[in-house]
């Protein structure tokens, strides 16, 4: 696998840059948005936490910031679809532009929907509402709110070189790898590595925007609360939610970053599909890898295959 190294050389070209993100109030999100703000971004985040996320605007907006970032909060429901439109216009009409694009925003995995104690005939008959708000937050949330970046994106002027605008979506170790228990939340952080391999090679060529993925390992957030303990007293590695957030402003300011999936673990990131990709003669075979790789260039960026050929 390839390193990612944050590089805070790099991270200066966020300064005076429009970022959008979602999820933003506690956690990596918060992280997120403290180190875009300090570094001078103008920063539009959403949260459905109103309480936290109020308070990091005001705690944000009370420091003194010679770089010239701001912090904006609106209170978000990502599963509705006028709520995400209503940030990314906010950015929008305050500064006519939109450079960055974050897609934090997720729940933990609802209990008991494959357990055996609470799955049986009766059981089944009710349609599971934690489930589907769960994968509606974490992702077709992240389907449309790639959507509108992309939109607001092409209405933007053009940014100075070396600048490129860049789409960075959270996915999780779960989305590269099994994680028995997590089985809605391995599905749709699987489905944002998807949409991100969808997009690397379509939104740089129409769009102008790089797409990239940040898939974290056990971070120092609520969700790990659980098994904290234990999981110090084996003396394993463990992110704090500004390691995990230097990555995302990697991916941010880096030029040569796209269709990467940065596996975030003990502080380290780590690019995923590099290795994939490198390896697929050996896990697909030679020949089907040089046909796969040959039908792809026939496929191209993914017009009309019904239509007939002209």
């Amino acid at each position: 696998m390839a390193e990612i190294l944050y590089s805070e050389t790099l991270a200066q070209r966020l300064r005076g840059k429009v970022v959008v993100m979602t999820g933003g109030a506690q956690g990596i999100g918060a992280a997120t948005v403290a180190q875009l703000h300090a570094l001078g971004a103008h920063v539009f985040f959403g949260d459905w936490d109103v309480t936290h996320g109020a308070k990091l605007e005001d705690d944000l907006r009370a420091k003194a910031n010679p770089q010239g970032g701001s912090a904006h909060f609106r209170q978000l429901d990502v599963r509705d679809y006028s709520s995400q439109l209503a940030l990314f216009d906010a950015a929008y009409r305050a500064h006519g532009q939109i450079d960055v694009a974050i897609s934090c925003a997720a729940v933990k995995e609802p209990s008991g929907y494959f357990e055996p104690a609470d799955l049986d005939l009766e059981s089944v008959r009710k349609e599971p509402s934690a489930i589907n708000d769960a994968m509606a937050i974490n992702l077709t949330s992240v389907l449309h709110f790639t959507r509108l970046a992309l939109a607001h994106m092409k209405s933007s002027p053009a940014p100075a070189p070396p600048f490129t605008r860049s789409i960075t979506l959270i996915s999780s170790i779960a989305g590269i790898t099994e994680a028995p228990g997590l089985f809605a939340y391995g599905a749709a952080k699987h489905g944002v590595i998807g949409l991100m391999r969808a997009l690397r090679p379509w939104a740089p060529v129409r769009y102008g925007v790089r797409v990239n993925a940040i898939c974290p390992w056990a971070t120092d957030t609520q969700l790990l609360s659980g098994v904290k303990g234990r999981w110090a007293a084996e003396k394993m590695p463990l992110n704090t939610p500004d390691d995990v957030a230097r990555q995302i402003m990697q991916s941010a300011a880096d030029a040569t970053l796209n269709g990467t999936a940065v596996f975030v673990t003990g502080g380290q990131g780590f690019d995923t599909e590099e290795g994939v990709d490198r390896c697929r003669p050996k896990w697909m075979g030679e020949e089907n890898a040089a046909e796969f790789d040959k039908g792809q260039k026939i496929l191209g960026l993914g017009g009309d295959w019904t239509s007939e050929e002209k």
